[in-house]
């Protein structure tokens, strides 16, 4: 029988709509390690909590865009990802993806289908990546538990020359009969992951 706060963080991960319910007050550090912090902040209307991860990366906003946008590689950083690809393409900046999140037996995996944008805010020299699941717009497929609600938030700002300061904001409901005072608790591993994968991967090039 799997470690439970273990079997959690599996399933509790991503993805990738800014609403009044993803507005965050009270947040608490969880973790601060090899330059990547993760907050968990009370989410107004939910109970289950949203997670903020801040950390700075040498790169460029171009090199940060390119990452989001190739799903196919999301296998290799995003935290115990498989099959990630993309179903729709709408333009150069905005597609529609799905993922599947791998979860330990005896659970179920979880998936999802992503809406993804990136917008340029050129008055404030930053870019603003949204992103929220839409669970109905393909068939569930079996033996896979649907996310029913997913949606997050990249703010990616300079720092200086060659430093940009990345904040990412997630609010996830990973559906099925998990407690949520149990997604609470051990939520911040997954994001936590996914950065350090990310911010490794993106300065070693």
């Amino acid at each position: 029988m799997p470690d439970p706060c273990r079997l959690i963080a599996f399933i509790v991960f991503f993805s990738l709509l800014i609403t009044r319910s993803f507005s965050q007050t009270d947040c608490a550090l969880r973790k601060d390690i090899d330059g990547v912090k993760v907050f968990a902040c009370r989410a107004v209307n939910s109970k289950i909590k949203s997670l903020k991860t801040v950390l700075e990366v040498h790169a460029t906003t171009q090199q940060i865009i390119d990452i989001v946008l190739n799903v196919k590689d999301y296998n290799n950083w995003q935290y115990h990802t498989i099959n990630a690809h993309i179903v729709e393409r709408k333009s150069e900046s905005e597609l529609i993806y799905y993922t599947e999140i791998v979860s330990p037996w005896p659970a179920s995996n979880r998936d999802l289908v992503v809406h993804l944008k990136v917008n340029h805010d050129k008055a404030k020299k930053q870019i603003i990546i949204t992103a929220h699941s839409i669970p109905d717009f393909i068939p569930e497929k079996e033996g896979i538990v649907r996310v029913p609600m997913s949606k997050s938030r990249w703010i990616v700002k300079p720092v200086n020359e060659s430093t940009l300061s990345v904040e990412f904001t997630m609010l996830v409901d990973p559906g099925g009969s998990v407690p949520t005072w149990l997604i609470n608790l051990v939520a911040a591993q997954a994001p936590y992951e996914s950065f350090r994968n990310f911010k490794n991967k993106i300065e070693r090039h």
